[in-house]
């Protein structure tokens, strides 16, 4: 039975991706907190070198962009370093190796959305150590790794997501009779549960390069809150309000809208579809609750 190593695997695409992989063949094998810590990458090689997996699915990632700011060097550690440690361990298994990257290795280019060919520019350290973590991967596993560029993230359902898309969810549920949120930031939605089949299939094909994955539309959160009211026909007002108002460490770019020109080659039936579609089907799983 060939083993898959995930890293992060209580966060929110780490959870999609193992109730998936529950029914299937191999046997998968999470980090455990103890030996595995992406501030100390020292102990990172010798603890994935000794498991000997088949596959690494590195989901775990100083995902808070002001704090990278705040520290540069965690991020450069947690984003980079790790990452490199994980990749040298994977090219001495011989595993396939799985990183997932983030839409904000771009947003200096002034461009509105960014596919495979446009070259990486991130506005943050937050952005350029994933950056650095994709070199990485590269360089140590160049035959046998696969990027996935992530956009803005939603997923975890009622229990588990306490991002923008459920908090706006719990907001017009308790009654709400008023939403802000920002209009003058773009980006993608990338709903976790499509790109944790997608995963499963990439593993199933040993698939490898480097690929966008978010849903079509470049969009604010304040098209989200909107789209959100209409499914749930919510009454009250949206409004609309400047980024400036939410005062943050990080510079976030005007837009890190991401597109794929490959995803729609590779398999038709495994691509997101329109981002109102997708959202539709994630705020459908807080019905019920």
């Amino acid at each position: 039975m060939e083993k898959i190593f995930i890293t992060g695997g209580t966060g929110m695409l780490g959870i999609y991706v193992q109730s998936t992989l529950s029914d299937t063949p191999y046997e998968v094998i999470t980090a455990e907190r103890t030996r595995f810590d992406l501030s100390d990458p020292k102990m990172i090689y010798a603890y994935i070198t000794e498991i000997k997996p088949a596959f690494i699915l590195h989901f775990a990632a100083e995902t808070d962009v002001d704090l990278c700011e705040r520290d540069p060097a965690r991020a450069g550690v947690c984003n980079h370093l790790a990452t490199e440690q994980i990749a040298k361990a994977a090219q001495a298994c011989g595993a396939w190796l799985l990183y997932i990257s983030s839409s904000n290795v771009f947003g200096s280019e002034g461009k509105i959305s960014y596919n495979e060919l446009d070259i990486p520019h991130p506005t943050n350290y937050y952005g350029r150590s994933k950056l650095n973590g994709e070199e990485a991967v590269r360089s140590h596993c160049p035959e046998k790794h696969l990027i996935l560029r992530a956009g803005w993230m939603i997923g975890g359902g009622p229990r588990k997501d306490h991002k923008f898309v459920g908090k706006i969810i719990r907001q017009i549920q308790e009654g709400a009779k008023e939403l802000k949120a920002v209009n003058d930031r773009l980006g993608s939605i990338t709903y976790a549960g499509q790109l944790s089949d997608f995963i499963i299939w990439a593993i199933d094909n040993r698939q490898t390069g480097t690929f966008h994955f978010a849903s079509n539309g470049t969009i604010s959160r304040f098209d989200i809150a909107r789209a959100i009211g209409d499914i749930m026909k919510f009454h009250g007002e949206i409004i609309p309000v400047q980024s400036s108002i939410f005062p943050l460490s990080a510079p976030r770019p005007v837009s890190e809208g991401i597109k794929s020109l490959y995803l729609p080659i590779l398999t038709e039936s495994l691509n997101p579809g329109y981002w109102k579609d997708d959202l539709a089907k994630y705020v459908a799983t807080f019905q019920g609750q």
